[in-house]
């Protein structure tokens, strides 16, 4: 396992923070020149070219070409060596695992998924230990020496899945009753990070997506549940419990689908904005589907059912965004979704026609765009994990170990 700092257990010092600053600005920058660096930092010039030379030795930053600006010698531009840093991501669904093998570019090297129904905890474990192995088996053996680690992007409060109708009773019970977090590091020789799925997948698109600009963002994740990830200031925004912009628990309007039993006048998020309930609704309307991969198969057929829902999630979505509008300042929503591209597009439509309708007095209502990750975003959001651990200035992003009281719930 390799070690970027290699300075022992003072990882805190003034230069150490300026090179994980200088490794985050190019980042954000793409190219950058060392007085271009300078000045968005706020650096000496001297004290820049220390760093940035630094950095190039130890194979995090590497020179892309030369820029020439008025009278003078051209500038070296530098970009992120792609080949710097390697870390494996996992997403861990309610319906399947899927993998990725990340460089230190945020580009996807490989990936792997595979479907289960009702896992128990040991039969996940084995299934990461294996899936593991199989995605470090396509580096080499200097590419193994800059492996740093995997994160596990997942849902909080496995245990409640059985609420949902995700998971029989006893299973969720053994959920509830295990340190998952514990024994995947007893398991697992490697250093193992865990994050909310959501939340994970929010600081994907801050890293490695394609929103431009903003740096104050609402993220909403359409899975088989609906979660999200608030970016504040550049940041990711995780709260006190590490449970921020949870949600799937946020009240709404009753649904107006036929599939839906309630009739209390009020639901949740979750009952309205999630694949789950797609897949419930096609189910009453004796459609056989049980997965969203199924989807491409059935949907033409049952085009009216699927816009029956979609209607209905982008109401509740809307009065998702109106809420947090209202006590957030924001600049963006990003909306993505491991829903068909063309649909999820369709999706955003129907909630911006939504949004324009509303009364917004007094508020201003953030742009909404599509997400850039898609289906792998929670997937590469943990990949970031034990990457961002070696260079990240706000380490907030991360979590790393054991997750004393948020894999479960009793």
């Amino acid at each position: 396992m390799w070690n970027f700092m290699g300075q022992g257990s003072n990882s805190s010092t003034l230069r150490q923070y300026n090179e994980r600053v200088v490794i985050s600005a190019v980042r954000k920058a793409g190219v950058a020149s060392k007085p271009d660096l300078a000045r968005s930092i706020g650096l000496t010039l001297q004290s820049l070219t220390r760093i940035v030379d630094a950095l190039e030795e130890k194979g995090l930053l590497e020179k892309s070409g030369r820029r020439s600006v008025g009278i003078g010698q051209p500038s070296n531009l530098y970009q992120i060596k792609a080949d710097g840093l390697f870390s494996v991501g996992i997403k861990l669904g309610r319906q399947n695992i899927e993998y990725v093998l990340s460089d230190f570019a945020g580009q996807v090297i490989d990936k792997a998924s595979h479907r289960y129904k009702e896992p128990t905890p040991e039969q996940l474990i084995d299934s990461l230990s294996s899936g593991i192995e199989v995605m470090l088996g396509k580096l080499s053996p200097a590419q193994r020496q800059r492996f740093v680690g995997v994160g596990i992007a997942m849902p909080w409060f496995l245990g409640n899945w059985a609420a949902q109708h995700e998971m029989a009773p006893d299973i969720a019970q053994q959920w509830v009753d295990i340190d998952f977090a514990n024994e995947l590091e007893q398991r697992l020789p490697y250093s193992i990070f865990f994050e909310n799925d959501c939340s994970a997948a929010a600081a994907a698109e801050l890293y490695f997506g394609q929103i431009k600009a903003a740096n104050n963002f609402l993220y909403i994740y359409i899975d088989t549940f609906v979660g999200g990830g608030l970016v504040l200031n550049g940041d990711l925004e995780r709260g006190v419990h590490s449970n921020a912009a949870n949600l799937a628990t946020l009240p709404v309007p009753q649904s107006r689908l036929d599939s839906q039993s309630n009739t209390s006048g009020w639901d949740t998020l979750v009952n309205r904005a999630s694949i789950a309930t797609l897949l419930r609704h096609l189910q009453f309307h004796q459609v056989n589907i049980d997965n969203i991969a199924d989807l491409a198969d059935i949907i033409d057929d049952n085009r009216a059912l699927v816009h029956d829902w979609m209607q209905d999630c982008a109401e509740g979505v809307v009065f998702c965004i109106m809420s947090c509008v209202s006590f957030l300042d924001l600049e963006k929503v990003v909306i993505d979704s491991q829903l068909p591209t063309f649909l999820l597009i369709e999706l955003i439509s129907m909630i911006k026609r939504r949004l324009a309708a509303m009364p917004t007095s007094n508020l201003f209502v953030p742009q909404i765009e599509k997400g850039s990750l898609g289906e792998d975003a929670i997937a590469i959001g943990g990949a970031i994990l034990p990457l961002y651990s070696h260079v990240a200035p706000d380490r907030t992003v991360l979590l790393k170990g054991g997750v004393p009281d948020r894999l479960q719930q009793k």
